[in-house]
């Protein structure tokens, strides 16, 4: 969970990040929202001053189901926007919460595939693809090339295929390493990518003079952004 404060004269907005995973449940959610809210009046709860706070929620169908097929965090959030409270769990009272609005995400890959509907009607859903390869490797191509244009000409050839085997190397890596309710953060998408990239833009001429150098270094990369985040010896192993 991370906050952010507002920008002075240019936001009227606080911002909190939740992020969901396989074991949250009302509870902690509860207890982590309320942390940027304040008592206004009676029961009457929202953030300081006359900000309003804006929740971006990550992963917002991984909580485990319970016995009765839903998940206590979901139905926290969809009480909220239902009635606009939730309740005091020492005293069992209503607060009520105002100014308040939800930005969430969801995992295609893992969590729970169906979101409660009574939840989802608060919403406006948009569904956004991976980019094509093409797109990515012209991306990519402006930025590298741009860097590598006074290096020797055998390093300025690597270039292209750098990003085309980084690209190819990032959808293996999304094949093998599912995400989980355990391993909830094997999450690899455009951002790993570019953390790749913006590696090999740190590379200096008095450091990186010759060919095998640069491939080095790629190599050095993705270890750091993939394999890194691997939690065994097998996916370790699969990965090298």
């Amino acid at each position: 969970m991370t906050s952010k404060a507002p920008v002075n004269g240019q936001d009227d907005y606080l911002q909190q990040v939740v992020n969901f995973n396989y074991y949250t449940d009302s509870m902690l959610l509860q207890s982590i929202l309320e942390q940027q809210l304040e008592k206004k009046s009676g029961k009457l709860y929202g953030p300081m001053g006359n900000y309003k706070m804006l929740y971006f929620i990550d992963d917002l169908n991984m909580p485990a189901l319970d016995k009765y097929d839903t998940q206590s965090a979901i139905a926290l959030v969809r009480q909220h926007k239902d009635y606009e409270h939730w309740y005091d769990r020492t005293k069992l009272t209503i607060k009520e919460i105002q100014s308040c609005m939800y930005v969430a995400a969801m995992n295609p890959t893992a969590g729970s595939f169906v979101v409660n509907p009574r939840l989802q009607r608060h919403f406006f859903l948009c569904a956004i693809q991976f980019p094509e390869q093409q797109s990515l490797f012209t991306i990519f191509s402006a930025f590298l090339n741009k860097h590598f244009s006074k290096y020797k000409s055998s390093m300025q050839e690597l270039v292209a295929v750098m990003i085309k085997t980084a690209l190819n190397l990032h959808s293996e890596v999304e094949r093998n390493f599912q995400k989980t309710s355990i391993n909830f953060h094997y999450e690899f998408n455009v951002r790993h990518l570019s953390n790749v990239m913006q590696g090999m833009l740190q590379a200096r001429s008095e450091t990186i003079k010759e060919p095998d150098h640069l491939v080095q270094l790629w190599a050095h990369e993705c270890e750091r952004i993939y394999g890194d985040r691997l939690v065994s010896p097998e996916h370790l192993k699969t990965f090298k």
